[in-house]
């Protein structure tokens, strides 16, 4: 069942708020900032998102994998960044947090190459304890495990990542 649950302006109203609320945390907290993007779901998600803040900014792609249609598998990093992240906050931006294993890894991976802190942020944000501060436009009610479509997000043949709306392929009720 293919529903659609985030409309395309309902998705730019949420954008342009938290491009607000990470502006005002970069003016806070000041420095070198650099936002990763984490390909390929990320991009439609990060376009929209950069483009809303309003401090000046690096920004860097990185391409990863973690899944093999709906399979998740070890992550495995594509490519490296050019830009320097030393002493820098990174945000690192995707199109969903979903169990968090990417988002750890590569927050450890920024850590290790000398970030100062890491910010996640993702367009979809399924809760998840150990990231109880990620920056986010919608948060997955309690009770259900959709899988996702759309905004950067493929379905399991790998298409739909080009729809400006977002839509769930099922809603599975969770114990």
């Amino acid at each position: 069942m293919n529903k659609k649950i985030i409309p395309s302006k309902d998705i730019l109203t949420a954008v342009n708020g938290l491009g607000q609320v990470i502006t005002n945390y970069c003016h806070k907290h000041g420095g070198g900032i650099v936002f990763v993007c984490i390909m390929k779901g990320g991009f439609m998600f990060f376009s929209d998102l950069i483009k809303k803040v309003h401090y000046p900014i690096e920004v860097d792609f990185i391409r990863c994998s973690s899944y093999d249609g709906q399979q998740q598998q070890e992550l495995t990093l594509h490519n490296t960044l050019e830009a320097d992240v030393k002493d820098k906050t990174v945000f690192l931006v995707d199109d969903i947090l979903d169990t968090g294993n990417t988002m750890k890894a590569l927050k450890k991976h920024f850590i290790n190459l000398g970030a100062k802190q890491v910010e996640t942020v993702s367009a979809v944000y399924k809760e998840n304890l150990d990231f109880p501060n990620h920056f986010y436009i919608y948060k997955q009610p309690e009770g259900v495990n959709p899988w996702y479509i759309g905004y950067g997000m493929d379905g399991p043949k790998g298409y739909s990542r080009n729809l400006d709306t977002i839509h769930t392929l099922w809603q599975k009720k969770t114990t």
